[in-house]
């Protein structure tokens, strides 16, 4: 459709044109008479119904304006048939009816221009209208000095300044169109082209023409050629310019270079009045007048300006305040009125409650970013919903929010709060027809418990405490001093995490694990240790979660695996028999490396994937479920076995368990600890090893500690125990002697029971 109606619409204004062009010619020939003053205003009239045309075949973008300009151009003509009847049949007076006509369609057509409108923004604003009158008042009195003659003006010479100023005017105007967009689309130039031959007519007419520079048939061809790019500019479709053309520095540089000369003619008018020796109260007033003129519409063009530097200004503050996709105060925002608030001596009871939101980089990598943007906006919302009108709110980045509770507050309040977020926050909320649950981790800080904090101070304390309330249930934690020496403590390990891997710091220890089948150990597991020179033997929990988050983790990991792999393989060239288990954590269940690592590895040591256990924790299995599966069935197929660690103190549910590729379920300590003491944790534990059966898993039972509950775990089916009573965590070195000690002090155990 669009190639077949496209050279139609080329074609009709360039005909229009081209007959126009000749109709304009033909009438340059006709003698002074009734049928040249005929010819003329059938042309003009042909011109204004062009116009019509244009708008209805749907050309025109902005066609409220050229409506007003169907009307002008109808008036304009209006005056130009009443002149041509008056010429024919009687003098022509000045002013006339016809000036009437000429004077409403004038202004018709400034108020099509500064109606013209762009993708619904208007085009001219009012500094476009300022700097196009101070414009026109320079050129004004430019025209007054050098071809007036320095005549007081009658009727006809204000007629004529009021006609030839305001060509200029919209003139100027059009001009403004096209440095708006930086480039002119053939419509504008056509525009400008008709403008341009309007202010040559009308100037020529009323300030040269007393001289006999111009004759009247010559400016009537200016104005009918006027009319004719009217029409075809009308005709033509509006389109956008395809290369922008003028870049915006030219742009301010014409528009000031413009201004300054408009601004610049009232001393090159007195110069050259004083050049030509015209006495000064000949020319005096009118330069007065229209030097006042000039700097009234300078100065309220300045004040323009300014208003809109104050606008810009203030826009500017809020964006630097602002965070763009919830609207709430930024981090720098949150920052400066947090230490308003406290004050240079620390204003007891403010508290800042720290909300950061697990996982939402999942939402982002499933739904995309805007969807992302559209939840951070919600829980923009709803914890402003929560707080009071003299709380701050603020977004700082990421997936992190903060709440400032600017008291009085004490630690109950705080804490009031911190929950009514978590529950703000977990709110159930539907994405694109899913349904979302988040979680958060919460951290408070207190200014009263510490004299004279600031602002930076309590932040920091706030952070501490969510990286404390990550490790625990509910995850919510106040921060106390504790938190501080930690942190700089994993900090400072950190540091030296990488040395001791190199050095030898790093120890693998081992735990057996008992078959209660057999009665003898079937397996060890792999426990890591650190032994700081300084600080002793440190328990992974003291050094592994801060070496997942600064991405240490894969060489621990790699350490742990060949390390525990060679012991295996001395383990069974001395005969010992077992498989050695690895604990993996969240950082591993996503490396989709990590099987190829594992296969590597077993070959090195010349060991069967049937040696190694793998385990992994609900928690972080479901972490990510989609590739904790994929990796989980990659070892698998290695050969290797899956062993869920800590069962029953994660959150999955018995359908996600039977998608992992588990072998063997491993009961949580603290579950076996309190059989005793616990009827609900016995029932749990018996229920736990019944599951595993009916399921064809192997069931191990961690935190046996003596042989009272070695006996209870026995008669109810368990499978293999692991605990101190069996045996505490060893050295390589002394898995083969603890092995046998094992072997020998629970068979005897056993077969009694």
């Amino acid at each position: 459709m669009n190639s077949v109606s496209s050279p139609s619409r080329s074609i009709a204004p360039s005909a229009f044109l081209a007959l126009g062009s000749t109709a304009i010619a033909v009438y340059a020939f006709l003698p002074v008479g009734i049928l040249a003053s005929a010819v003329y205003c059938v042309i003009a009239v042909a011109v204004v119904a062009a116009v019509p045309v244009g708008i209805l075949s749907g050309r025109k973008v902005s066609a409220h304006s050229w409506w007003l300009m169907v009307v002008a151009l109808g008036l304009w003509v209006a005056g130009d048939i009443y002149y041509g009847i008056a010429e024919n049949t009687s003098s022509v007076t000045t002013p006339s009816p016809a000036d009437i006509a000429y004077v409403a369609g004038y202004l018709l057509i400034g108020f099509a221009l500064v109606s013209v409108r762009s993708e619904g923004t208007p085009m001219l604003g009012f500094p476009d209208i300022l700097e196009a009158a101070i414009m026109t008042a320079g050129v004004g009195l430019a025209s007054w000095v050098f071809a007036s003659g320095n005549k007081y003006p009658d009727a006809s010479i204000w007629l004529g300044i009021f006609y030839t100023e305001f060509d200029v005017f919209l003139l100027v105007l059009v001009v403004f169109v096209v440095l708006h967009r930086r480039a002119g689309s053939p419509t504008h130039w056509l525009l400008g082209s008709a403008m341009a031959l309007m202010v040559i007519a009308d100037y020529a007419s009323y300030v040269l023409e007393a001289d006999g520079v111009i004759t009247t048939r010559v400016l009537n061809i200016c104005w009918l050629a006027s009319y004719l790019l009217f029409g075809v500019a009308a005709l033509r479709k509006d389109e956008r310019p395809r290369v922008s053309t003028i870049s915006r520095a030219r742009t301010g540089m014409t528009r000031l270079v413009i201004l300054t000369t408009a601004v610049a003619m009232t001393p090159i008018a007195m110069s050259v009045q004083l050049a030509r020796g015209v006495p000064v109260t000949q020319w005096g007033p009118v330069l007065v007048v229209a030097a006042s003129v000039i700097v009234a519409l300078g100065a309220l063009r300045m004040w323009s300006f300014l208003a809109l530097l104050q606008r810009q200004s203030a826009a500017l503050r809020r964006a630097a305040d602002t965070d763009m996709v919830t609207g709430l105060a930024n981090r720098a925002l949150l920052g400066r009125r947090l230490g308003e608030i406290l004050g240079p001596t620390g204003r007891d009871g403010v508290a800042l409650v720290l909300i950061d939101l697990n996982r939402f980089s999942d939402i982002n990598q499933t739904f995309g970013y805007t969807v992302g943007d559209q939840v951070l906006a919600e829980i923009g919302h709803r914890l402003t919903s929560l707080v009071g009108p003299d709380a701050l709110v603020a977004r700082l980045g990421g997936d992190e929010f903060a709440v400032v509770l600017p008291g009085p507050s004490d630690r109950h309040d705080a804490v009031a709060t911190a929950m009514a977020a978590q529950r703000a926050v977990g709110a159930p909320m539907t994405v694109r027809d899913i349904k979302l649950t988040l979680e958060c981790s919460v951290g408070v800080a207190l200014s009263a418990d510490r004299p004279s904090v600031g602002s930076e101070e309590l932040v920091q304390r706030a952070y501490a405490a969510v990286v404390a309330a990550k490790t625990r249930q509910p995850r919510l934690a106040v921060w106390d001093r504790t938190m501080d020496v930690d942190r700089v403590d994993q900090l400072r390990r950190m540091g030296e995490l990488e040395d001791a891997i190199a050095t030898g710091e790093l120890e693998v220890w081992f735990q057996p694990r008992l078959d209660l089948r057999t009665g003898r150990v079937s397996g060890l597991e792999a426990l890591l240790r650190w032994r700081h020179p300084t600080e002793g033997l440190l328990l992974p929990a003291a050094f592994l979660a801060s070496a997942e988050q600064t991405g240490m983790l894969p060489a621990v990991t790699a350490f742990v695996l060949d390390t525990s792999m060679a012991a295996c393989r001395q383990w069974r060239l001395a005969g010992l028999d077992v498989d050695v288990a690895i604990n993996l954590s969240v950082r591993d269940l996503v490396d989709a490396s990590l099987a190829n690592q594992v296969q590597t590895s077993l070959d090195r040591h010349l060991l069967p994937g049937s040696a190694v256990v793998f385990e992994v924790t609900e928690t972080s299995a479901m972490m990510d479920p989609e590739r904790s599966i994929d990796t989980l069935e990659a070892l698998r197929s290695l050969g290797v076995s899956i062993s869920i660690d800590d069962f029953g103190t994660g959150y999955s549910s018995l359908a996600y368990l039977a998608s992992l590729p588990v072998q063997q379920l491993k009961m949580d300590r603290s579950f076996v600890t309190s059989i005793f003491t616990d009827s609900a944790n016995l029932a749990i534990v018996r229920s736990t090893i019944d599951l595993a059966h009916s399921m064809g898993l192997h069931i191990v039972a961690e935190g046996v500690e003596d042989a009272r509950t070695l006996g209870v775990l026995h008669g109810l089916g368990c499978d293999a125990v692991q605990g101190f009573h069996i045996a505490r965590p060893v050295r390589a070195d002394q898995v083969l002697a603890t092995v046998r000690s094992v072997n020998i002090s629970t068979s005897a155990a056993i077969s009694g029971v």
